[in-house]
């Protein structure tokens, strides 16, 4: 783990790593795949900006956040007329009242 200031706006991958409780890997696949934006200053510094790792935190969150709701949402309540739900199971109403019988008639 390397020193760094708390009120510092920027840090290396490494600080960023530790910032964001990742493995130094998994910080530059974030950095290397665009995720996280960060400035190459050479090939062995980069450097990131704090709040850019915050609003990627929040991002992700929020959109974590959005896909649990979603996951959580009961099922629509409205079930349509030709069916009915009992006991989880679902049952057909009764259709004997609409048959229409044609039989022939005889004269």
């Amino acid at each position: 783990m390397t020193a760094h200031a708390a009120n510092d706006p920027t840090m290396n991958l490494e600080q960023a790593a530790d910032f964001m409780h990742l493995g130094y890997k998994a910080m530059k696949d974030l950095v290397d795949s665009g995720e996280v934006p960060a400035l190459s200053l050479n090939q062995k510094l980069t450097i990131l900006l704090r709040e850019d790792l915050i609003s990627y935190v929040r991002e992700q969150g929020r959109k974590q956040a959005d896909k649990r709701r979603a996951r959580n949402q009961p099922p629509s309540t409205t079930v349509p007329a030709i069916a009915r739900r009992r006991g989880g199971k679902l049952t057909l109403p009764n259709l004997d009242a609409y048959e229409v019988t044609t039989s022939p008639q005889r004269g």
